[in-house]
């Protein structure tokens, strides 16, 4: 069906990292009509004074912008056997949804965290956790109206999506696939996983790469079969939230050009 490049930025959110917000990619996103998936770092959230996430936020609401978030990751664990790890990592994770009231967001993306290495021998003790983190998390977005999207980075195990969503039973919990991860880290079965969890899809993080890293590459530079993706959600009819991560300079633009003629969407 393909769509006009120039109309893309409003269709799309585009990852940003929050420091970065406090120097040139500020206007980089206002001017260039881009709406944010503001990433809430822990040493964000530790270091800068609420006046600053306020300012952020007023700004791009006053500018008409669509945002999202993504919530801390790094060290965290939601599903942690560790009770001071898991007590921890809830810490940090609220600590992020405590400014859903300023930041007012469609949704935010939460890491799983499950990686076989470490949980396979405890599994049903790791989804019971998860899960009760899960629920807690569901809960404090439902009041602000925002989703809760659970992304994947090294899961191989595609069920463990639906049974966390099937335990916590929550309308705000959905999956977020992060296709270059799928790829990258996961077992590439990009067939396997959207028959799976489409009923649960309710955001794309779309970044390119060659099946050997996490390069976050421009889409169509790579190997992952993004209009592949794109073309069985519309057919199930859904149409989730989709975030761009590029992570090199230049890259943008090429990405939202390639997205435009992929695009299957009215």
């Amino acid at each position: 069906m393909g769509m006009t490049p120039e109309l893309m930025p409003r269709l799309v959110q585009v990852n940003i990292p929050f420091p970065f917000l406090l120097n040139r990619y500020l206007a980089l996103f206002l001017d260039n009509g881009l709406n944010p998936e503001i990433g809430l770092d822990a040493g964000s959230l530790s270091v800068y004074a609420p006046r600053t996430f306020r300012r952020i936020a007023r700004t791009f609401q006053q500018a008409g912008r669509r945002i999202t978030l993504h919530a801390p990751f790094q060290d965290l664990a939601p599903g942690a056997l560790d009770d001071e790890i898991l007590a921890a990592s809830r810490r940090r994770l609220r600590q992020a949804f405590r400014w859903l009231g300023v930041f007012r967001p469609a949704a935010v993306v939460c890491h799983l965290g499950y990686e076989a290495r470490h949980y396979r021998w405890d599994v049903d003790n790791w989804l019971a956790r998860t899960a009760a983190t899960f629920k807690e998390l569901a809960g404090m977005a439902a009041a602000y109206g925002a989703a809760v999207m659970l992304e994947n980075v090294y899961e191989t195990e595609k069920e463990l999506f639906v049974e966390v969503i099937s335990r916590v039973q929550a309308s705000n919990l959905k999956v977020c696939l992060d296709v270059g991860h799928l790829l990258a880290f996961g077992d590439g079965d990009f067939s396997g996983w959207l028959e799976t969890l489409w009923p649960h899809i309710g955001h794309l993080h779309l970044h390119d790469n060659q099946g050997d890293g996490d390069d976050h590459l421009a889409l169509g530079t790579g190997k992952v079969p993004l209009a592949y993706v794109l073309q069985f959600l519309k057919d199930k009819g859904v149409r989730p939230l989709i975030t761009l991560e590029p992570h090199q300079e230049g890259s943008l633009t090429p990405s939202l050009a390639y997205l435009a003629q992929i695009w299957p969407w009215d």
